[in-house]
């Protein structure tokens, strides 16, 4: 018996609660004209809280200048005429409804965005709570513009801002709440290549034919992860242009400098026109392409400067060939003779041997690429 009653008054229980929703329906949502917003005046504004709650950083577009992120937004804002006293229906303090069946702020839109869904005007949820405060809530996959500076690639430092504002600037009924405003990180997923370092929201104030246009600004500051590019461009690089060094140690002799400093050349240059692929694409270059480019014409000079010396090293080793008779007189040839041999002595002081070009092209060689490698790291530091 007691069970029966349970259920009785359970069922009861839940007809009157259903009954009590339906009633607040009628009185509260249906009564509601959503296309009328909630103020009478030309005087009047509506105080708007935007929330913005960073989810990832999806991808980065050097080449079209683009930002893709995924973010929840909510905007709230008080709308008396859906107020009602929570006792009156059986104590419920929160409806929740759709953004066809309410007024809701629909100019708000994203300036900078590159898709067509730049304004909320799409069909969500909205929380209502028993004092009047509404709550709109979205969440979509954002694709805005951003000038991207890679020139410091791949230790580049990037402040995208997200534009938001009144599609009708001239209507100055809504107003930006900042002290409610804010944007969170706390659901926020890691990007793989990029670093997130800091986010803010600000309000900015811009002048055009006399008219005020407030625009709130929300800025993503983010960095790119240089350890894998360090380690798979930049240190093979590094490699390969001490292995250009190695080409002076070889001994002539050897038959091989020519052989070696070609196939560091030709590596240079297969190895950098693979990694021209995974270069981000822009109209600025980077510093890092700079310093590639750089190591190949070291590695092309080194070529040039090994066959110089090979040419000089076989070229002294040439003996002149000696007089068969003589044809002048005694004294006229040994006159020439000892003319030339002052010429042959003094040309051997100034003369340079294959072995000591080599070890000056090699000097030469290391101080330019300390001077890439430093230059560069100045640069990008």
């Amino acid at each position: 018996m007691k069970t029966v009653q349970f259920i009785l008054g359970f069922l009861i229980g839940d007809v009157c609660f259903a009954t009590n929703r339906t009633r607040l329906f009628q009185d509260i949502i249906d009564n509601h004209d959503a296309r009328v917003a909630p103020f009478d005046t030309a005087l009047d504004s509506l105080p708007l809280t935007l929330i913005f709650f960073l989810m990832s950083l999806r991808q980065v577009n050097e080449k079209d200048q683009a930002i893709s992120l995924s973010l929840w937004t909510y905007m709230g804002w008080q709308d008396s005429r859906l107020s009602w006293t929570p006792s009156s229906y059986g104590g419920i303090k929160r409806l929740i409804t759709t953004s066809k069946q309410v007024w809701t702020p629909s100019t708000v839109c994203l300036f900078n965005e590159i898709n067509e869904d730049k304004c909320f005007t799409d069909e969500r949820l909205v929380s209502i709570t028993s004092f009047g405060w509404a709550t709109y809530a979205t969440t979509r996959e954002t694709v805005t513009q951003c000038a991207i500076d890679i020139s410091m690639y791949p230790f580049d430092l990037h402040n995208c801002t997200l534009y938001y504002g009144n599609l009708f600037h001239d209507n100055d009924f809504l107003e930006f709440n900042l002290d409610f405003s804010m944007i969170s990180t706390n659901y926020f997923i890691q990007n793989e290549e990029w670093d997130l370092i800091n986010t803010d929201i600000r309000e900015t104030f811009y002048v055009s034919l006399n008219v005020t246009i407030r625009q709130v600004h929300v800025d993503v500051i983010f960095k790119r992860r240089p350890i894998y590019v360090l380690l798979s461009v930049f240190l093979p690089v590094v490699m390969l242009s001490v292995l250009n060094l190695f080409c002076f140690i070889l001994p002539i002799e050897s038959g091989e400098k020519m052989g070696t400093s070609m196939a560091i050349f030709l590596t240079f240059a297969v190895f950098l026109t693979i990694i021209n692929d995974s270069m981000p694409k822009s109209d600025k270059t980077p510093y890092f392409t700079v310093y590639l480019v750089t190591q190949l014409l070291i590695s092309g000079l080194t070529v040039i400067l090994e066959s110089i010396v090979i040419y000089i090293h076989f070229k002294e080793k040439e003996k002149p060939t000696e007089p068969t008779g003589k044809i002048f007189p005694l004294d006229l040839t040994e006159t020439i003779g000892a003319t030339s041999t002052r010429n042959s002595e003094m040309c051997k002081r100034f003369k340079i041997s294959g072995n000591t070009l080599d070890k000056i092209s090699m000097i030469s060689i290391i101080i330019i690429d300390l001077i890439s490698v430093i230059s560069f790291l100045a640069l990008t530091s």
